[in-house]
């Protein structure tokens, strides 16, 4: 149990049904309780759909990870960030998912392709908390990352989204069994990733991201499917350990549960928008770049 924990937002989060406030519980995980926690997750949450040989044989048609990974990556979390903070049903994030839905448009990405990466962002986080955070996810957290994103996939137009958290899982683990499989295209995206991840780490911890990430990931099938060899047992008790050190110190003492992640250094760091970004400019830059008016994009709407 930690030492200290923001009563006043847990209280006011405990005292209400799930329903009622699912928004407002990812998004004090996502700022206050766990966030390097959830934004590593994300990045993970993106690695994984490169598993996928019909995903990834799109992104390595067109390019963007393999030239532009950091800007790639950059703009998934800005992206996600607009959408989520205010959530899908507030200007603000209706906004931004017109937008998305606009760059998708210029992909012929399947629905149960969407399904599958919807899925990640729900259950990416969990796993992860539960190998490497400070504390596993409650039923009610779990409860409350479904419905947030089922808002957002419903909002993208996305299609026989499963009605609970637990069908959602059950198709999540039946579609990964039946189409997670080596293809080249797989790693070479993935390795456009990992090396898009170093412009957004210290310099002292670049030259063993690839070490790091291959831990990380803790999944021997998506490790397979990637392409990518299993770390040593060394690179493991390294990394492993660090991690160990870094849950026991969440444990009595969390810096942003007294102030907002969103609003430092770490939060606002974007290695590809040095002094912040335009949300006009999100999307691959021959997509939203090239825009005329009344293209359909709006942010260029006449």
């Amino acid at each position: 149990m930690t030492i200290f924990r923001n009563r006043k937002l847990l209280n006011a989060l405990e005292h209400s049904a799930v329903s009622e406030n699912y928004h407002e519980r990812i998004h004090y995980l996502a700022n206050h309780d766990a966030p390097l926690d959830y934004l590593i997750a994300g990045e993970l949450a993106q690695l994984q759909t490169f598993g996928i040989p019909r995903i990834s044989k799109i992104l390595r048609r067109t390019g963007q990870y393999e030239h532009h990974g950091t800007k790639r990556l950059d703009d998934t979390r800005a992206i996600l960030i607009e959408i989520m903070r205010d959530s899908v049903h507030s200007e603000r994030g209706a906004h931004m998912v017109k937008h998305l839905n606009w760059i998708h448009s210029h992909y012929d990405i399947s629905n149960d392709d969407y399904l599958y990466t919807l899925a990640l962002f729900i259950f990416e986080p969990d796993r992860w908390m539960k190998a490497f955070g400070y504390r596993s996810l409650s039923d009610d957290e779990r409860q409350a990352a479904y419905l947030s994103f089922r808002d957002l996939g419903e909002a993208m137009h996305i299609e026989n989204i499963p009605g609970s958290y637990h069908a959602f899982k059950d198709w999540y683990i039946d579609y990964r069994q039946n189409h997670l499989v080596f293809h080249p295209n797989n790693a070479i995206v993935a390795s456009g990733l990992i090396e898009g991840m170093k412009p957004m780490l210290p310099k002292l911890v670049r030259p063993f991201v690839h070490s790091i990430m291959c831990v990380l990931i803790n999944d021997a099938a998506l490790l397979n499917a990637l392409g990518i060899k299993p770390p040593s047992r060394q690179t493991q008790v390294v990394v492993r350990s660090a991690m160990a050190v870094r849950r026991m110190l969440l444990k009595v003492f969390n810096p942003w549960q007294s102030r907002a992640f969103e609003n430092g250094k770490i939060a606002s760091h974007y290695p590809t928008y040095p002094d912040g970004y335009e949300s006009h400019c999100l999307g691959p830059d021959k997509v939203v770049r090239r825009a005329p008016l009344g293209s359909g994009c709006p942010y260029r709407q006449v």
